[in-house]
């Protein structure tokens, strides 16, 4: 009896240790059951946050795409729309001044139309648009020519026609070079020329007068003008106008041997001299000018030194025949009469 009851106590308490054991188990597991559900359910909400964001992220961008097609359709319709209202505006322009236009001057037409065309294409520019692909035409236009270029073209006329033997011709373009414009050089120089030669001096020593007054600076004119008037016999004249233009800008060695030349014509021997010394100090292979230095030494009675100037005379060999006859005849006299060559 006594081992039953023990046996039952046995049981008893293995029973009772079961139950703890199993409750602690089962205590056990729905702790653990109850752990893993809520980590499952912060997985979830989680997973399904980042999805919802994503959709909203690309519904938006495509959204945006949408909106930004939109506002390209916009703005090439209304440029397109530009494009046809600058067409219709330069056909109407066109249409205009081939009505106002008459038929028989296609030339003002050509240029109304291009400079219809060139406004609207200056128009556009300005507006940032494009108006017409097609090539704009250009119309040359030619500058009138200035009273100088048509003196110009008269002169090299009236040179034309002298080469060719038509002297009233070429006088005629002449004057009307000089009557277009008045400073012409070459027209006035040559037509000059012409008068001096044919002797006309009354006619060349207006035309190289009025040239004088026009360009001062033009020495050639003076020397001209000189000569004419020493064809006239008037000297003095002649040397009022050479020192009236002695300074001018182009004044060359010719120009003042004139004027030696023509002090000595009016035996002012002692200027003369002064001009020659200079002149053959500048250049001395020129025999006239040491012919002239003698010739005024010998009047003023320097023969000594006029001996010499006449044998340098010799020595250069640039004297005419004529010339050099009288200048050995003046070295035979001075050496007769005491001057030793040197």
């Amino acid at each position: 009896m006594s081992l039953i009851n023990q046996m039952l106590k046995d049981l008893e308490k293995r029973r009772s240790r079961d139950l703890e054991t199993s409750e602690s188990l089962s205590n056990n597991i729905t702790w653990e059951t109850r752990s893993a559900s809520r980590h499952f359910d912060f997985q979830t909400v989680a997973l399904i946050s980042v999805l919802f964001a994503l959709v909203l992220i690309i519904a938006y961008l495509f959204w945006e795409r949408l909106e930004f097609k939109d506002e390209l359709l916009t703005a090439a319709n209304k440029q397109t729309a530009v494009v046809k209202n600058n067409k219709k505006h330069i056909k109407a322009r066109k249409q205009r001044v081939t009505k106002k236009a008459p038929v028989k001057k296609q030339a003002s037409i050509k240029t109304a139309s291009s400079a219809a065309s060139n406004q609207a294409y200056a128009e556009a520019i300005e507006t940032d648009e494009v108006i017409d692909d097609s090539p704009v035409k250009l119309n040359k236009k030619h500058r009138p020519l200035n009273y100088k270029q048509q003196a110009e073209i008269e002169y090299k006329k009236g040179y034309l026609a002298l080469q060719r033997g038509r002297m009233r011709q070429g006088k005629e373009h002449l004057r009307e070079a000089l009557v277009l414009y008045t400073p012409h050089l070459k027209s006035r120089e040559m037509l000059a020329g012409i008068y001096i030669k044919s002797g006309r001096y009354v006619e060349a020593a207006e035309l190289l007068r009025e040239g004088i007054r026009v360009v001062p600076t033009y020495s050639l004119f003076a020397k001209l003008y000189a000569r004419v008037l020493l064809e006239q016999n008037n000297p003095l004249l002649a040397i009022k106008v050479l020192e009236s233009s002695s300074k001018a800008l182009d004044v060359d060695l010719d120009y003042h041997a004139l004027l030696a030349a023509t002090y000595q014509r009016v035996k002012n021997h002692n200027k003369a001299i002064a001009i020659y010394l200079q002149l053959v100090k500048e250049k001395a292979s020129v025999g006239i000018w040491w012919l002239g230095l003698a010739i005024s030494l010998e009047k003023s009675g320097k023969n000594k030194e006029a001996l010499e100037a006449y044998q340098r005379a010799q020595k250069t060999g640039s004297l005419k025949a004529g010339l050099v006859k009288f200048t050995n005849n003046r070295v035979s006299a001075l050496k007769e009469i005491g001057f030793p060559e040197s």
